[in-house]
C-alpha cells in the first residue's frame, strides 16, 4: 500500500511510510471518522490534503517511525487551536504560518533547533496541518521529520487527555502564535504552566489577543526522551490509511460497508440509522450539542451522541444509559449522493443539510493505555464536568494492544 524509498528501507522493520496521492485520500477519510467528531472538519482537511498533493512531491510525504529519531534531535507537538468559526478551508493555511513563527521564536528563546513535529491529535485538521507544514519545510530542510505518532488515536477536548502529558518531559515552554494587533507574532505563556491542566487554563486566557485563533507549540523533547516515552500512540496514521482505504472502497455499497466495519478488530459496534436532529447546548464558550439518531428498525429517536466538538458520549436516547463513552471513538459516516462521507462536528452538519440523511455510527476501540490509570481518569474527569455531567462508568472497556 505504501511506497518506501530505498533510503527508508535501510532501517528495516520499522513503520516509516510514504503517502502517495491515493494514500492521502485514504488518510483523510480515515481521519474523518477516526477522529470521533473533532480535530477539525473533513472539508478543511480536504483543503490541506489537496495542497499537500499539489505542492509536496510524494518522496517528501514521509511519516517516520519513532526509532528514526536521533538522540540529539529536538521534537515538539504543534497544531491549531481556537474558535471553530475562525478555521476555514481558506484560513487554515495561516495556521501553518503561525506554527512557523512559533517554532522560530521557541528556537530563538531557548537555543534549540526543532528538527521534527508530532501531530497533536488524529483529526482531519490537526493531523494534516502538522504534515502540511512539516512536509513543505522538508523540501528545503531534508532533516526535518514528521512522525507516525499522535496524541491519542482520536481527537480530544482537553490537553489533559493527550498521552504526551504522561511522559517524562514537561509541557512548557508553551508558545502561541497568530495575528495580534495586525502583526503575526509569537510569545511564550508566562509563568510556564506546570502541567497540561495548567496549560489548558492559561491557553484559554491568552487566546483572546490572537482573535481566538492561534498556532500552538509545546511538549518539546529530545529524540532520546521521545524514544523512551512510556505513553505513545505510534503508527496511528498507518492504521487510519488502512481503515480509510477499506471504508472508501465500500462507501457506495451500504451492505458491504457495514460488513467491512463490523469485521474490523478495532471496531466494537456499528449502528445504521438516520440523523433526525441536532440540538445545540446553551452554555457559553462550549461547542456542545446532541446528535439525535433513529436507528434502522426503530420507530423513534433512540441514539444520542453528546459532543463538545469531539463526540464523547453515545447514549440510549430513551433511557439515558451509556452505550459508549470516550476514550472509545464515537465516529460518524453520512450518506450523501449515494455514498458515505465522514463529515464531523467541525463541518457545520446543519449547514450541509444532513438532517434526514442516513448515517452510520461506529464505536471504535482505542489503545489499551487510554483505558487505565491516569489516562482513563482524565477522560472520566472531562465526562463528569460540564457540559456532560456524566458520572457513570467508562464503557465499553474493550481496547487494542
Amino acid at each position: 500500500m505504501f511506497a518506501l524509498r530505498e533510503a527508508d528501507r535501510a532501517g528495516g522493520g520499522d513503520n516509516t511510510i510514504i503517502l502517495n496521492d491515493q494514500n492521502m485520500d485514504q488518510l483523510l477519510y480515515g481521519l474523518g471518522f477516526g477522529a470521533s467528531g473533532g480535530g477539525g472538519g473533513y472539508t478543511i482537511g480536504a483543503a490541506l490534503s489537496k495542497a499537500i498533493k499539489d505542492l509536496v512531491p510524494v518522496e517528501n510525504r514521509v511519516l517516520y517511525d519513532v526509532a528514526r529519531a536521533a538522540d540529539d534531535d529536538f521534537i515538539a507537538i504543534a497544531g491549531g487551536i481556537g474558535a471553530p468559526s475562525a478555521i476555514t478551508p481558506t484560513t487554515i493555511f495561516k495556521f501553518a504560518e503561525y506554527m512557523d513563527v512559533a517554532i522560530s521564536q521557541y528556537e530563538k528563546d531557548h537555543g534549540v533547533k526543532i528538527t521534527g513535529l508530532l501531530p497533536i491529535e488524529a483529526g482531519p485538521v490537526n493531523a494534516l496541518l502538522a504534515m502540511y507544514y512539516g512536509w513543505v519545510r522538508s523540501q528545503n530542510d531534508p532533516s526535518f521529520k514528521v512522525y507516525n505518532v499522535d496524541g491519542d488515536g482520536r481527537a480530544v477536548p482537553s490537553l489533559t487527555n493527550l498521552v504526551f502529558g504522561y511522559n517524562d518531559y514537561p509541557i512548557a515552554p508553551v508558545y502561541l502564535a497568530g495575528n495580534k494587533g495586525g502583526t503575526v507574532s509569537s510569545s511564550e505563556i508566562q509563568p510556564p504552566p506546570a502541567n497540561a491542566a495548567a496549560a489548558e487554563a492559561a491557553i484559554r486566557d491568552n487566546l483572546a489577543p490572537y482573535g481566538d485563533a492561534a498556532g500552538i507549540l509545546f511538549w518539546g523533547q529530545t529524540g532520546a526522551q521521545f524514544k523512551a516515552s512510556k505513553a505513545l500512540v505510534p503508527n496511528r496514521f498507518t492504521q487510519l490509511v488502512t481503515l480509510g482505504a477499506g471504508a472508501m472502497a465500500n462507501a457506495r455499497d451500504e451492505p458491504n460497508l457495514l460488513q467491512y466495519l463490523i469485521s474490523r478488530e478495532d471496531i466494537d459496534s456499528v449502528y445504521l440509522g438516520t440523523l433526525r436532529d441536532i440540538k445545540t447546548g446553551s452554555l457559553p464558550g462550549y461547542d456542545d450539542g446532541h446528535l439525535l439518531i433513529q436507528t434502522a428498525g426503530s420507530p423513534n429517536v433512540d441514539l444520542d451522541i453528546h459532543y463538545e466538538n469531539e463526540n464523547m458520549l453515545l447514549l440510549d436516547a430513551v433511557t439515558g444509559a451509556p452505550k459508549a463513552t470516550a476514550p472509545s471513538g464515537i465516529a460518524m459516516l453520512f450518506e450523501v449522493n449515494g455514498g458515505y462521507i465522514p463529515y464531523n462536528n467541525g463541518d457545520n452538519l446543519k449547514g450541509l443539510g444532513l438532517i434526514g440523511h442516513r448515517m452510520i455510527t461506529v464505536v471504535m476501540k482505542q489503545k489499551c493505555l487510554l483505558y487505565s490509570g491516569a489516562l482513563e481518569q482524565s477522560f472520566a474527569t472531562v465526562l463528569k464536568g460540564k457540559p456532560f455531567n456524566y458520572s457513570g462508568p467508562i464503557t465499553p472497556k474493550n481496547c487494542t494492544p
